[in-house]
């Protein structure tokens, strides 16, 4: 009887350790902590930021020059999703939906890059993704629902403006966002997708990220996905870039900075193997994880020429 108590005594206890790890796992990974430059500056001064708080400040100043709407879109669950719609000062027809990254929002991740895209007659919608910025939401879904959020975004902009073109560009989350997004029902005008650092899936992530803990996958994440799907609705497994990108027929240019250890250089790699479309590869030698505009932005704009020319056949450049 006492090795029963005993053993009753480690399952219980086993349980309960998953539970706390689980919790702490979920809202650690699946619930926003919005990342704001300006405040983590202000809270620790030693830090040099100076280059990072000049970029916002640049963007800033560029924004001004073009006119904007404020959009809104109501998610397939409800949710109020916000975005500006900033017109280039003589559009050539494309819109470009630019899809931020994990816990950031449109200003800080893309206020700088848009420039450039409105610089060269592109209309571009910044919205905040889902629980991000001004946007409603509990929790992150590592493009499960962004995704689909992003094929309602092609069809709001359709409804409003009516672009001849929509391009696709997301980074880090936004960018599986864009790859999985292709797996949706989307307007006919979309022609084409930029996809920068996204990961391969939410599952492959979260192992690659437990590494540094030197925790096990399948202590953490059963238990972990088990109340993601309770309290968030999704699985880890769910949707994989990897695998819906291979069904994508719309050219696809692949960013990754060549040094990213947050999103491994080889996730990038195996979204790329795995399209069967007209598709470019660019690592940025130099680039960790979401640098690679920073690092070569001349490169990496370049490239994206380069593929809005492949889906739409102009020359942003000219």
């Amino acid at each position: 009887m006492l090795w029963l108590y005993i053993l009753i005594g480690v399952v219980a206890l086993f349980l309960l350790l998953e539970t706390a790890i689980a919790v702490y796992f979920f809202n650690f990974a699946i619930k926003p902590h919005p990342y704001d430059p300006y405040k983590k500056h202000e809270k620790h001064p030693e830090l040099d930021m100076d280059a990072e708080l000049k970029t916002y400040d640049d963007a800033k100043k560029g924004l001004l020059s073009y006119e904007y709407d404020t959009i809104q879109l109501i998610s397939r669950d409800g949710l109020k999703l916000n975005g500006r719609y900033y017109h280039a000062k003589a559009s050539r027809g494309i819109t470009v939906i630019m899809m931020h990254g994990y816990n950031n929002n449109w200003f800080y991740q893309f206020g700088y890059d848009a420039l450039y895209y409105l610089e060269h007659g592109c209309d571009v919608l910044l919205p905040d993704q889902r629980a991000c910025g001004e946007s409603e939401g509990k929790y992150i879904t590592f493009g499960v629902y962004e995704s689909e959020d992003c094929a309602d975004w092609c069809y709001r902009v359709n409804e409003e403006y009516s672009p001849s073109y929509i391009i696709l560009h997301g980074i880090s989350l936004g960018g599986a966002t864009v790859c999985c997004a292709a797996g949706e029902k989307m307007p006919g005008n979309v022609a084409g997708i930029i996809e920068d650092c996204g990961f391969t899936s939410p599952y492959e992530q979260f192992v690659h990220n437990l590494k540094p803990m030197k925790l096990p996958p399948a202590l953490v994440l059963p238990a972990t996905e088990m109340l993601c799907r309770m309290k968030a609705g999704y699985g880890f497994r769910q949707k994989c870039a990897a695998e819906v990108i291979k069904e994508n027929k719309l050219p696809l240019l692949v960013i990754h900075g060549a040094e990213d250890t947050f999103v491994p250089t080889w996730m990038g790699k195996k979204i790329y193997e795995a399209a069967n479309c007209d598709k470019e590869l660019l690592l940025v030698d130099g680039a960790d994880h979401a640098m690679a505009y920073r690092v070569d932005g001349e490169k990496c704009r370049a490239a994206a020429a380069r593929l809005i020319y492949k889906a739409t056949g102009i020359d942003i450049t000219v």
